[in-house]
């Protein structure tokens, strides 16, 4: 239960005067000040709603660039793309807890050759492959599917995808699931399933057809029945091919399509555009409050079993996994770790990297020195080593599309949790603002 709230409203570009209530929250409210006023060339993001919850309090800060911008509303819904997953991941899992599918099943064998249908037609040209794995390769599972361990191609990284989506902007096409997946497929397996780490959204399209086999309904439906309604997400929705956003909603800006290594206001709005290309990888429509109900509920066991919830949570991407050129050069994480986010502060790390040239906004004042993360069943597990030598664990999950940039993360208890969205997508070195202010709001209370 809430035992207090308070809101705070702050213009970014301005001094704020903290009040007594607010001390704690004052790193973060800098952080957010950071990421908002000081991108190159002062591009700022436009705007930043953040919410926590921490031992029965909430609270949320908003705000703008400038005074002339106008200040986000906490409450406005926003595409929160990747944190899609986990609501994915979780119904998943609970057909699992209902022995209707186990995260050992074969893939085809569930689905069929969902794959090998590019054996046939689909091929992407310029590769010249196919999906067919190597021989002897074990079958590809629902484990992998959740853990991105697979081996399929991100359709994302398809460059006929990315051409069709910029061209069409805002205007995007319907991408069927199928659709979706032939364009992963078609570049071939990456690796043999389990052996590697492939973060594909391939993977959770993949998912949404397990969940309409298993149970013979749409995917998004389940997800609604499940997860949404039982917790009485009425601001959350999984809208299809619908491009309008939920009113009322703040405005939304995107820069993805400006021309490369070109800063300044390229932004054009986003905030309505066709969300099937993301599907059960990133379709998902949310707000803040929505989100932290989801977050402290799916960790506090309200929605899965204590078996899955911990094999969620510890089930991670096999170590040893890593794929070639995953270590980053001089960042002083576990090499046997299979994904390549290990991320060091730069500003306050004695560590060698070729990474220091890069604009010095990294919060060298934040309590942070490095942050190892991880994948598990549908979520991120970040490490973050504090400025003290402490550590603190979250699980989570971010979200980035057009206009939109979210991040969900919480201790594992429930007890403390961060929601942030950021209504523009153009934050340089986006890992270490994410570090930054993960830090400020985890490391410092």
């Amino acid at each position: 239960m809430v035992a207090a709230a308070t809101v705070l409203v702050v213009a970014m570009g301005l001094p704020s005067t903290p009040a007594a209530a607010h001390d704690s929250h004052e790193p973060l409210l800098s952080a957010m000040r950071a990421e908002a006023g000081t991108a190159v060339g002062g591009d700022g993001i436009p705007g930043v709603i953040a919410r926590t919850y921490k031992d029965g309090v909430s609270w949320t800060g908003t705000g703008a660039t400038d005074a002339g911008t106008p200040v986000r509303n906490p409450d406005s819904p926003f595409r929160a793309a990747s944190i899609t997953k986990t609501f994915t991941a979780t119904t998943v899992l609970q057909l699992v807890a209902e022995g209707r599918v186990s995260l050992d099943d074969d893939v085809f064998g569930l689905l069929g050759p969902v794959l090998k249908t590019n054996l046939v037609a689909g091929c992407n040209p310029s590769t010249g492959q196919c999906f067919n794995p190597p021989p002897g390769s074990p079958p590809i599972t629902v484990r992998n599917l959740l853990q991105h361990s697979s081996g399929v191609f991100d359709y994302l990284g398809d460059l006929g995808v990315l051409a069709s989506a910029g061209s069409s902007f805002p205007n995007l096409p319907d991408y069927p699931a199928q659709q979706l997946v032939d364009e992963g497929a078609s570049h071939g397996p990456q690796f043999a399933p389990g052996s590697g780490m492939h973060y594909s959204n391939t993977n959770y399209v993949l998912l949404g057809m397990v969940i309409e086999r298993v149970t013979g309904h749409p995917w998004a439906d389940e997800v609604t029945r499940r997860v949404i309604q039982p917790l009485g997400l009425t601001r959350t929705v999984l809208p299809g091919s619908a491009s309008t956003l939920p009113t009322p909603h703040d405005q939304f800006f995107t820069n993805y399509l400006r021309p490369r290594g070109l800063f300044g206001h390229f932004s054009r709005p986003a905030a309505d555009w066709n969300p099937s290309i993301g599907g059960a990888a990133g379709a998902v429509v949310s707000t803040s409050g929505d989100l932290m109900t989801f977050i402290r509920a799916l960790l506090t066991g309200r929605l899965l079993p204590p078996e899955q919830l911990a094999q969620m949570m510890t089930d991670l991407n096999p170590t040893g996994a890593g794929t070639p050129g995953s270590q980053l050069p001089g960042v002083p994480c576990d090499p046997a770790r299979a994904w390549p986010e290990c991320i060091v502060n730069p500003a306050i790390s004695t560590v060698s990297s070729g990474d220091k040239a890069t604009p010095g906004y990294w919060y060298a004042s934040r309590p942070w020195k490095a942050v190892q993360a991880d994948y598990g069943l549908g979520l991120t597990r970040r490490t973050i080593t504090c400025e003290n030598g402490s550590t603190v664990v979250l699980y989570g999950h971010n979200g980035g599309g057009f206009g939109s940039l979210s991040y969900l993360y919480s201790t594992a208890d429930g007890s403390h949790a961060l929601v942030l969205n950021m209504n523009g997508d153009w934050p340089l070195w986006e890992l270490y603002s994410l570090n930054g202010m993960l830090a400020a709001e985890f490391c410092t209370t």
